[in-house]
């Protein structure tokens, strides 16, 4: 099917939004990644899209969910042309198509956006960073072109909608990742970190992300002691960068006197054996000088020996310790949930009534430029006819009764809450007056 540009714009009646998705709900991390959308392949998509008159369109690509979203007329012919675009870069449709796919449309679709945005449909129930990831999805496409009201309404919505979330329940509050919790307990223990100097054994996935957390939390100082120095250093690099906390490499051989500085140790490598143990820390006791140390072990095998925790001064918690953070925060998450949706429906019905307007203003404007064609027509007739002072009373009492004329139709439509209701009452207005098939010329006139 060879689409030209425009050819699913929405008509003036019935702006449709369709959405097709992939996420973490139904496919697994190797289904997700062949779904996925991301850098040269999303502008791809978005400039084929634009080609194909597939337009407007917005990619939501994340590492848990890629989602398309298009405005169009006819849902049905651009689902086709969809999936003609995704199979010319070389993804399989049947992906989004097929079992593992969630497809939406209109409000529905809309619903779905907002509570991604809101972070509802995270993988971690109110996740901060997905409303960014939506937003920049947004900017992508206005870049590229400006989109269409409805899909642009729609996401100004969403941003809306996930403020109003942040701001009025606490869904986003308490940590629900153990690298978080591991930053809030050791607030807990602390107090203040802006002094605190810190130690992160293990520079993988899970000790960048804890450190990130940490430096976001204002960490005074951070000390990174990796089996690959270079890495160590790299994220050293990375994090001190990113913040105002000094961010420093040390080789493991110092990994002791590393410990003697920390006032709080995160391990989390994937050492086969506990690192930190008694014999270690007893060495390291003498230069603290009785300084408490708090120690952090996420690591799986665990890094510490738990006989640390005998050590005087020393206190040691473990991933056990934090679950039980995470999934109190969690509940608490969770009994947020019923405000949440409360301002989704609130917000949701907003965007209804926008779309009612939006499929008013063409028949509308159509019936209001039939009066305007035919108060013209009249004022042409009298020309000559009348001196000035009466033509302009005459143009000013038709420019009244075509306001009195439009005032009523508009106002009951307006009331109307199904859009079957409000349809059918279009359909009769742009038959009668012959709206849509023809302009109104002067020689139009309202008769009895």
């Amino acid at each position: 099917m060879n689409a030209q540009p425009g050819m699913f714009a929405s008509p003036g009646r019935g702006h449709r939004i369709l959405m097709w998705g992939v996420d973490h709900h139904r496919a697994d991390t190797a289904q997700r990644e062949l779904a996925a959308l991301d850098g040269d392949r999303a502008d791809a998509f978005l400039a084929a899209c634009r080609e194909r008159g597939l337009w407007p369109a917005v990619l939501v690509s994340t590492c848990n969910r890629s989602e398309i979203y298009v405005e169009c007329g006819d849902p049905d012919a651009a689902e086709l042309v969809l999936g003609e675009i995704l199979s010319g870069l070389g993804v399989d449709v049947s992906l989004f198509a097929g079992e593992l796919g969630l497809r939406l449309r209109d409000l529905a679709a809309v619903e779905h956006l907002y509570r991604v945005a809101a972070g509802l449909d995270s993988m971690m129930l109110g996740e901060p960073q997905i409303a960014g990831q939506v937003r920049d999805a947004w900017r992508r496409s206005q870049d590229l072109a400006p989109l269409g009201s409805a899909l642009d309404r729609a996401f100004r919505g969403s941003f809306k909608t996930s403020k109003c979330v942040r701001s009025g329940t606490r869904l986003g509050k308490g940590a629900v990742s153990v690298a978080f919790a591991a930053v809030e307990l050791s607030r807990k223990f602390f107090q203040e970190l802006g002094h605190r100097h810190g130690l992160l054994l293990g520079a993988g996935e899970t000790g960048s992300l804890a450190g990130r957390h940490f430096v976001d939390a204002g960490l005074g100082e951070l000390c990174i002691v990796n089996r690959s120095a270079a890495r160590a250093q790299r994220l050293a690099e990375i994090l001190g960068a990113k913040s105002g906390t000094r961010c420093a490499a040390r080789p493991f051989g110092e990994l002791a006197e590393a410990l003697a500085d920390a006032d709080l140790v995160l391990c989390s490598t994937s050492a086969p054996d506990p690192i930190v143990t008694p014999e270690l820390l007893g060495e390291v006791r003498k230069r603290r000088k009785g300084r408490p140390l708090c120690l952090l072990d996420i690591a799986v095998p665990r890094d510490v020996d738990p006989a640390v925790a005998e050590l005087p001064e020393t206190y040691l918690f473990g991933l056990d310790d934090l679950d039980e953070i995470v999934q109190a925060n969690l509940e608490a998450r969770r009994r947020e949930l019923p405000r949440a949706e409360k301002i989704i429906d609130k917000e949701l019905g907003q965007f209804e009534r926008f779309l009612g307007e939006l499929a008013l203003k063409p028949t509308l404007g159509s019936f209001h430029a039939f009066l305007e064609s035919i108060k013209e027509g009249e004022l042409e007739r009298q020309k000559g006819k009348v001196d000035d002072a009466t033509h302009r009373s005459i143009e000013a009492s038709l420019q009244t009764f075509i306001q009195r004329v439009m005032y009523r139709p508009a106002k009951q439509l307006r009331r109307l809450e199904e859009q079957r209701f409000r349809e059918s009452d279009l359909d009769s207005l742009r038959r009668l007056f012959e709206l849509e098939s023809r302009e109104a010329g002067p020689e139009d006139q309202l008769t009895e």
